[in-house]
């Protein structure tokens, strides 16, 4: 708080303006660091105290000043304040977020490694009788441990059919039956950027048939769409791409039925996967710049919660989440539309009701040829099984 950054466009002068902490103040939050060292640790050309806001400003003698909507000016002064533009700020400063430098990937790499190496001890130490609290406690525990600031956002630790509620926070049931998953959706912030990773796995030593057959068509989605995330590509293409691996593999199961054509027609499996299929990752979990100016929604089962609608370029991060889900209500919706209900078996639904829900969510960067997998680690299923073995030896 009471941090402010400017940038002066003519001279190409990066400026921070640091909270002044007086005296009194130091001896319940310590001294601060100097000015200088503000200065050289976040990168800016020059570093003064907020209370020098306007006579520093005044110096530049600027003919407008690019300002934040929401911004207290308080510290502008009245002559300043006049020169004043609040509109135009917002989108480019959107765009810059969008696209990361090399020290932005470095952070968003180091930050996946935290998560992962939680993530993974996690899977060696789940076990029947524990609480999905303390596998989120864990979690956290094993963040912080390792430089982590905070959690990114409200961990999920679900298991069996709480799985089936997308943000599901209660995080308080515990784990009671070998035959179930659990999934956990759960990252860290790092020098103030996000990682944003799902796993999900068995609660027993090994996945029960009817939740493999859908871990392994969610895995599916998610190789083939990362395979194919590279420039130039649009993102609701991807989506749209992870609903046809998932319509071919529900329909080898026989939870789809008809001719695959006619499922993506109706958008059958948005009733399945009623998210999208991920989003832009950076200061904020779901980082800003994903609809630019003028783009609609589609409005459609799943594609109308995608998060991006934009051209894949270099330098952008994304989540690729793929999950499939059965949620009572929504499957409800779906018997009540004939167009719909014609694709499914609700028999067969209902023996796999119990599955609850998967997801597996990875961090990629797009690359000048392709994408750079900042997530690494496990999510096959002999991987998993195995580390899951140990668990119970």
């Amino acid at each position: 708080p009471g941090f402010a950054a400017a940038y002066d466009i003519a001279s190409s002068t990066a400026i921070l303006f640091v909270n002044h902490v007086s005296a009194d103040e130091a001896v319940w939050i310590g001294v601060p660091p100097s000015l200088d060292d503000y200065r050289r640790a976040h990168g800016f050309d020059q570093a003064h105290y907020a209370h020098d806001t306007e006579s520093v400003l005044s110096a530049l003698k600027p003919s407008t000043i690019y300002v934040l909507a929401h911004h207290k000016l308080d510290q502008l002064g009245a002559p300043l304040q006049q020169l004043v533009d609040s509109d135009k700020l917002l989108e480019p400063l959107h765009e810059a977020r969008v696209f990361k430098d090399e020290f932005e990937l470095e952070v968003l790499r180091r930050a996946n490694r935290i998560t992962c190496d939680a993530h993974t001890e996690l899977m060696k130490g789940t076990r029947v009788g524990m609480n999905e609290a303390e596998v989120r406690g864990r979690f956290v525990g094993l963040t912080l441990a390792q430089g982590g600031m905070y959690e990114a956002y409200g961990s999920i630790a679900a298991r069996g059919r709480n799985a089936a509620t997308l943000h599901y926070t209660k995080n308080n049931q515990q784990l009671d039956s070998d035959a179930e998953m659990i999934l956990v959706d759960a990252g860290t912030v790092l020098d103030n950027y996000a990682s944003d990773v799902t796993r999900t796995w068995p609660v027993g030593p090994a996945f029960s048939p009817e939740c493999r057959s859908i871990y392994q068509i969610v895995l599916d989605m998610q190789k083939q769409v990362i395979a194919a995330c590279k420039p130039h590509q649009q993102w609701e293409d991807m989506h749209i791409l992870a609903n046809r691996v998932a319509a071919q593999g529900l329909l080898d199961l026989g939870i789809l039925k008809g001719d695959i054509d006619g499922i993506m027609k109706n958008y059958v499996v948005g009733y399945f996967m009623p998210h999208g299929i991920g989003h832009l990752m950076g200061i904020d979990t779901h980082d800003v710049g994903g609809y630019p100016k003028g783009t609609k929604r589609i409005d459609k089962p799943g594609l109308r919660n995608l998060r991006s609608r934009r051209e894949m370029l270099p330098n952008m991060v994304f989540t690729v989440e793929p999950g499939l889900y059965f949620v009572d209500e929504i499957l409800a919706d779906a018997k009540a539309s004939p167009e719909v209900a014609q694709y499914i078996d609700f028999d067969k639904v209902a023996a796999y009701r119990q599955v609850g829900g998967v997801r597996i969510e990875d961090n990629i960067v797009i690359t000048e040829s392709g994408n750079e997998n900042l997530t690494n680690c496990p999510k096959e299923v002999a991987e998993l099984e195995a580390i899951r073995a140990t668990a119970y030896q």
